[in-house]
């Protein structure tokens, strides 16, 4: 294989088969052998750079928002400058179109390259790939802090060029993808949605902590703090994965000669583009099922609502109650606890409630119903978030985190509308959804917020107006949905495609 971390393919078996008991030793003495350890440190190394990512995302906007506020007064050197001078409208709206157009580019960089890197992790192996990643995140990570930096010299309107660096290894989407990947290809069946649940804690945890700290380093020393953390933590992180063994295994007849192996490649980059188009068919064939559809649209909300909670909430909060932006992320951490809430004790209780004798639901009515009560609480905590005190925007902040189960509660809800063959199919259509959402939701939340800082007063909740609709128009549609008698057979396709899935099978084996 290509990479050095691998483990040994004469005498190791696939490390999905190991045996807890019994574990597979790894090719390097310091790295871990059992799957619950390797599950472990895998939540370890995502708390850290959940915890290091949560860490910029405050002090960032600050700090752009001073250079931009530095430049409209025309103020050079190390003069201070009252915060309060830079909510002016102008200000502010520059200020959200270059975070809404940064995070549009990072979901366009992102969608680009996320399958090639997905096909590049099956092929010489996950640790790679991460690694990767890890190093176009520097370079991303480094070139904004250089423009942040250096602001009098360097435009700051340079910064929409770090998503660039992301081409090299794929940003966050597959980094969260190899890491799922990892745990995935050491815990049996039985084991690995306990595994999963561990590294979301660690992520919810991470996301809390981070905002913690930040607003207290922020208060207590500057905004420069947290990020110089977050930059060394993020190597430190990443330095986990050494104690990690490389998960993917090379087949038994990978030592052949450098011509057959050519022709392999070939072969297998004929059969990723032939299977892409496949699943595209599938994909495509689900549409006649207008629940399916009605479950799948509401993953346009998912990244909308995510940014609008996140690093714009802390601009927009900052901007219409005159907050510090330090103060600001001490909400980033309620909402963070409400996050870990919901799913380490509400969430499990109402599933164990529903499924309970006395109530008697089936797994996909439970899992409806909760998706309901989610997009409900996204609707009612939007409007929340829209309006004029500070006890009412509080309160909107923790009823939109109620519906933080949205996305999970709805995947397992549209598996159930398909069989078993077809499921690789439906989440690679949920992630374009997702995609699409990512694009369109931080330049439509800085468009919506500068209207509504035009048109003052009460509309400077427009965003979360706009966010209110969209979540009222996914609440009609989950009302709607029927739940299957039995899943959703796509008999046309299975016959289009029988002999080519055969065929691709074979080719995979030679």
């Amino acid at each position: 294989m290509a990479s050095d971390d691998t483990l040994s393919e004469e005498a190791i078996p696939m490390l999905a088969e190991m045996d807890e008991d019994h574990p597979t030793p790894s090719k390097y003495w310091f790295q871990v052998q059992r799957p619950r350890t390797i599950a472990l440190l895998l939540s370890l190394l995502i708390l850290i750079l959940s915890t290091a990512s949560s860490l910029m995302i405050v002090p960032t906007t600050r700090i752009l928002e001073d250079a931009i506020c530095r430049k409209h007064y025309d103020v050079e050197g190390q003069a201070d400058i009252d915060e309060k001078l830079c909510k002016k409208d102008e200000i502010q709206s520059q200020l959200a179109y270059l975070n809404g157009i940064v995070s549009m580019l990072e979901a366009v960089f992102g969608l680009i390259v996320a399958f090639p890197y997905g096909v590049l992790s099956d092929r010489i192996g996950r640790k790679p790939v991460f690694f990767l990643c890890l190093g176009g995140t520097m370079l991303n990570v480094t070139w904004t802090f250089c423009i942040l930096r250096f602001w009098h010299t360097i435009p700051v309107q340079f910064i929409v060029v770090a998503p660039a660096f992301l081409l090299v290894g794929g940003g966050y989407t597959v980094v969260i993808a190899v890491l799922y990947a990892l745990a995935a290809d050491v815990e049996p069946d039985a084991n690995r949605a306990s595994a999963f649940f561990l590294m979301s804690v660690a992520y919810l945890t991470g996301t809390m902590l981070g905002a913690l700290v930040a607003s207290k380093l922020m208060m207590t020393f500057s905004a420069w703090r947290p990020l110089l953390i977050a930059y060394v933590m993020i190597p430190l992180g990443t330095s986990v994965m050494i104690f990690i063994p490389e998960t993917l295994q090379a087949k038994p007849d990978s030592h052949k000669d450098a011509t057959l192996e050519e022709e392999t490649f070939i072969s297998s980059a004929k059969s990723q583009i032939r299977e892409g188009f496949m699943h595209g068919v599938r994909c495509l064939s689900m549409f006649k099922s207008v629940s399916l559809v009605l479950i799948i649209l509401t993953y346009l909300l998912h990244f909308p609502s995510i940014t609008a909670r996140g690093q714009f909430f802390v601009q927009y909060f900052s901007k219409r109650f005159d907050w510090d932006l330090a103060k600001t992320g001490y909400l980033l951490a309620l909402r963070g606890a409400v996050s870990i809430f919901m799913l380490l004790v509400a969430l499990p209780l109402l599933s164990k409630l529903l499924l309970s004798p006395s109530v008697r639901m089936t797994v996909a009515r439970k899992d409806l119903a909760l998706a309901q009560f989610s997009i409900l609480a996204t609707t009612i905590g939007a409007v929340l978030l829209g309006c004029f005190n500070i006890p009412t925007v509080i309160s909107g902040v923790v009823i939109a985190t109620l519906g933080d189960g949205l996305s999970p509660l709805c995947r397992s809800l549209a598996t159930s509308f398909v069989d078993s063959r077809h499921t690789s199919s439906l989440y690679v259509l949920i992630g374009v959804v997702e995609t699409i959402g990512m694009i369109y939701a931080g330049p439509s939340l800085a468009w919506f917020f500068a209207t509504g800082m035009k048109l003052k007063g009460l509309w400077l909740g427009l965003p979360y107006f706009w966010l209110a609709s969209i979540a009222a128009l996914a609440t009609v549609g989950l009302c709607f949905v029927k739940l299957p008698a039995g899943s959703v057979k796509l008999a046309e396709v299975d016959a289009m495609f029988d002999e080519d899935e055969s065929d691709l099978m074979d080719r995979n084996e030679v």
